[in-house]
């Protein structure tokens, strides 16, 4: 699929009307998804949408008393409007209530079929796509599906319990940072995910026993967070031998100016990518990577390496489980 599509966002018993829209953009050289066309047998539903949208340059909505009141319809339009996708309601039936995600926007009457207005909604996709077709499609070309610049933003989209949640089984997580607290606040949490989900979990940041005026970044903040951060990550309990999970924790010999976490998903390998640890929290800036396809490494395997290398020739200052065979 290529930067620049339209999702088509529909309830299944509307079909119909969602493939003639889609033969009718088709017509004017836009390309569209259509989870039926495209989602093959064995695919997993969810990940594959949320690629889609991930890869699409705007959603346009078939609105009907069904589609409104479909779950998965308001999760695909709702993703979308976080990603700041336009979102385009095309209402199908008279006296419709639109949802109030979608009551505000700027929506097109398709209801009579003699007037319906295809001009305007290709004017409107045409301008969503010359606007991607400069940033967001040289992102995804990076490996970049998303940009925070509010930390504030990002933790509400990719909280630690969140992530969590969404790392596949005995996969890798891996969390590099100035500054751990949030994760250490979910220490129980990842027990829980390394002993029942054989997560192979490995925590590096700055050695607190370092003095202060070694660290790159001097921070009372986070001279003062990293020792609890590390007394809670030793109040996990031992790993059973048989979760096949492993908890490891690293010294750095300073700090790093940015955090990252690496974790893989039903979607494939992810990594939270946070610059600017000197500065406030709503001025940084932070990046959710993708691997892309290609010869040459991502841009997020690019960051893993780097980070790997920080632990190569470092030996845990705490383990748990013993980590792959």
């Amino acid at each position: 699929m290529e930067t620049g599509q339209v999702f088509v966002s529909y309830s299944r018993d509307d079909e119909d009307l969602a493939r003639a829209l889609r033969d009718r953009l088709h017509d004017a050289s836009i390309d569209c998804f259509i989870d039926s066309s495209r989602i093959r047998v064995g695919d997993h539903w969810r990940s594959t949408i949320i690629s889609a949208l991930h890869e699409s340059a705007a959603v346009v909505v078939v609105c009907t008393n069904r589609s409104v009141q479909s779950h998965e319809v308001t999760f695909e339009w709702s993703y979308a409007s976080g990603l700041r996708l336009p979102v385009i309601p095309v209402i199908y039936e008279p006296s419709l209530t639109l949802p109030a995600g979608l009551d505000g926007l700027d929506r097109l009457d398709f209801v009579d079929p003699r007037g319906r207005q295809w001009d305007r909604l290709v004017s409107r996709i045409m301008e969503a796509r010359a606007e991607n077709s400069a940033t967001v499609a040289h992102l995804i070309r990076l490996g970049i599906s998303n940009v925070f610049s509010d930390r504030q933003e990002l933790f509400r989209r990719f909280t630690v319990s969140q992530v969590l949640d969404r790392i596949a089984t005995s996969s890798d997580l891996l969390v590099v940072g100035r500054s751990l607290e949030a994760w250490a606040r979910e220490f129980r949490g990842i027990w829980t995910a390394c002993e029942t989900r054989s997560i192979h979990a490995r925590f590096a940041l700055v050695d607190p026993a370092l003095p202060k005026n070694s660290w790159m970044t001097p921070s009372a903040y986070a001279t003062l967070d990293v020792q609890p951060s590390v007394e809670k990550f030793r109040l996990m309990p031992a790993l059973s031998a048989q979760s096949g999970g492993s908890f490891d924790l690293y010294f750095l010999p300073n700090a790093p100016l940015f955090s990252f976490t690496y974790y893989e998903d039903l979607i494939g390998p992810c990594g939270i990518l946070e610059i600017g640890a000197g500065l406030p929290f709503e001025k940084r800036h932070s990046f959710i990577l993708r691997a892309t396809d290609g010869p040459s490494a991502s841009l997020l395997e690019s960051i893993l390496a780097t980070c790997e290398s920080m632990l190569t020739e470092r030996l845990p200052a705490f383990t748990l489980g013993s980590g792959k065979s």
